[in-house]
């Protein structure tokens, strides 16, 4: 797996195989997964990618505020 991200137009495309995409289908909030010809999925491409990440990650951090540490 490789990632690429272009701050010029703030897009990450996470390669998740080397195939060429044959399609994609946007499925919502600015996230692309495109396809192959077998209908694999071998690329996400986020759009406006530094909302998402700063979003993720707001959301990890609560979730591990709300977990009890294990002594």
């Amino acid at each position: 797996m490789k990632s690429y991200y272009d701050g010029e137009v703030d897009v990450l495309l996470i390669k998740i195989k080397d195939n060429k995409p044959a399609y994609g289908e946007d499925i919502g909030g600015g996230i692309i997964v495109h396809f192959d010809e077998s209908k694999a999925p071998v690329e996400i491409e986020i759009l406006d990618a530094k909302r998402h990440l700063v979003d993720w990650i707001g959301q990890a951090l609560a979730v591990k505020k709300e977990t009890p540490a294990v002594v």
